[in-house]
């Protein structure tokens, strides 16, 4: 049995829908925060993950660690985390923003199924986004670890957000079931860099990067070589392939993420066809309206319309 709750109390919230499974094998659920009474107050998403049983106070450390470092972000192209908590049964509850659209994963298969690609300008605004967040979190000594398109969600209005600050210690912790004599299989923690430090930032504008890549060059397979990825850039335009392989392939990698906000904006300013602003958020809002949905997105986005009533949260909370 595990030690009793190593968190800050979880904010008071009333269900309103289920949403499925999330990447991790977690429960996803959207709630509504029952302490805010604000006439701007939003729903709040809810994701329950199965640890491993037993775990020693010491190995539980580093996730508590990263959350607790990750809940005072406050970034408008960060999902906030409002609060974490382990219980007797050792399961992990995180509490966070809920974030309308649908994941960059989601965005990418509609696109490539109506047989088309990003526009690179499309590309360039998300990485500009996403690197803005992380220079954000960054200058908080707060890396995320864990940058992936089903962790970038994107809007109806040209909205991005980064999501699931805090949970890459969670990864080795989580539950494996292998069999009935042998239940949990935990991986050991093993050492990494200093939480914060320059080597992890690096790493997470390095995911960005493969994100990006996979997101304009239409593959689901990043190449990690060189010759992999300057075939994967064959058709880019000069601007941003420099960006790209800057920060895949150089030693250094990007520099800082407030250093590649500014190569991708500037690509988009001059390097990147693209006919203003608007044509992005118009291109970002057709996303969520058509092509393949996953359950959790068909799910956020029928809550979105119902928390959107007024009367209809009236007659929510009560239940």
């Amino acid at each position: 049995m595990s030690v009793l709750p190593f968190a800050s109390r979880l904010p008071a919230f009333a269900p309103l829908h289920p949403l499925g499974r999330g990447p991790l094998g977690e429960w996803v659920s959207l709630v509504w925060p029952l302490e805010q009474d604000a006439p701007d107050a939003r729903p709040l998403v809810v994701k329950t993950f199965l640890l491993a049983s037993g775990l020693a106070p010491e190995t539980r450390q580093p996730l508590e660690e990263a959350l607790t470092r990750a809940v005072p972000l406050r970034h408008p192209g960060i999902a906030r985390l409002h609060g974490f908590q382990v219980d007797v049964r050792d399961t992990l509850t995180v509490v966070s923003d809920y974030v309308p659209g649908c994941s960059l994963a989601t965005a990418r298969r509609r696109v490539l199924g109506r047989g088309g690609r990003p526009s690179e300008a499309f590309v360039c605004h998300v990485g500009a986004e996403v690197a803005g967040a992380l220079q954000a979190a960054h200058g908080a000594r707060v890396v995320h670890g864990d940058v992936h398109a089903h962790r970038i969600r994107v809007g109806p209005r040209g909205e991005v957000t980064l999501t699931d600050f805090g949970l890459r210690p969670a990864r080795p912790l989580l539950r494996r079931f292998t069999s009935p004599s042998r239940p949990d299989v935990v991986e050991l923690p093993v050492c990494e860099d200093a939480a914060g430090s320059p080597a992890e930032a690096r790493e997470d504008l390095r995911a960005l990067g493969r994100v990006l890549l996979g997101l304009v060059s239409g593959n689901t397979v990043v190449p990690e070589d060189a010759a992999g990825v300057d075939a994967a850039l064959g058709g880019v335009s000069p601007a941003l392939r420099d960006v790209l392989r800057g920060m895949l392939l150089e030693a250094r990698g990007a520099d800082s993420a407030a250093g590649l906000q500014a190569a991708l904006r500037d690509c988009m300013g001059r390097g990147v066809e693209c006919h203003g602003p608007e044509s992005v958020v118009r291109e970002l809002a057709a996303l969520p309206g058509s092509g393949p949905l996953s359950p959790v997105d068909v799910y956020v986005g029928a809550a979105s319309v119902m928390t959107a009533s007024v009367s209809m949260r009236g007659r929510t909370l009560p239940s």
